[in-house]
């Protein structure tokens, strides 16, 4: 596994987080202070390349009914300028990640914690869901070797080792 970079999406401020390359350790990267939709597609793709995720997670802030809105078409347009730039894009469900970050925080001893900490939490947590689901999906079985490549008799193998060591016997 690659590096993976969350992103938690706003129109002003952008939360991120990003793995290490074995997928097992997050960790918040400083929250990106932008002025428009191209202008935080340039900053997360930048910062992408910087730390070397091949991957990015946006998350998509669906309403509480499940529908989309204007937040989540924005954020799949980001996903879509980060597509065409050549990192591979999933999209997450994002509800209630800034109160989940609020409360962590709260917990911590933060009780008005900045919202550029709040979004750097938000993309954490969403990046450790991505991180957790990826480790329990299943994996792919491995390849049968092609027969050619396989010994039709693995008693051949024994038997060729024998030969050639023979204290092996």
């Amino acid at each position: 596994m690659s590096r993976v970079l969350a992103v938690d999406w706003g129109t002003k401020r952008v939360g991120l987080a990003v793995s290490d390359p074995t997928g097992t350790v997050a960790r918040p990267l400083p929250t990106l202070l932008v002025r428009s939709a191209r202008d935080a597609a340039e900053q997360v793709l930048a910062a992408a390349r910087r730390e070397g995720a091949e991957r990015v997670v946006v998350g998509l802030p669906w309403n509480m009914d499940g529908s989309g809105g204007d937040s989540a078409r924005r954020a799949r347009r980001l996903g879509e300028a980060l597509r065409a730039a050549g990192l591979a894009v999933e999209y997450l469900d994002e509800r209630l990640t800034s109160e989940e970050a609020r409360e962590f925080l709260r917990e911590r001893g933060e009780t008005r914690p900045a919202r550029e900490r709040v979004d750097q939490v938000s993309a954490l947590l969403l990046l450790r869901e991505y991180l957790v689901s990826s480790a329990a999906a299943p994996k792919p079985a491995a390849a049968e070797p092609d027969r050619d490549d396989a010994n039709p008799d693995p008693r051949e193998t024994n038997r060729d080792r024998d030969e050639a060591d023979p204290d092996h016997a």
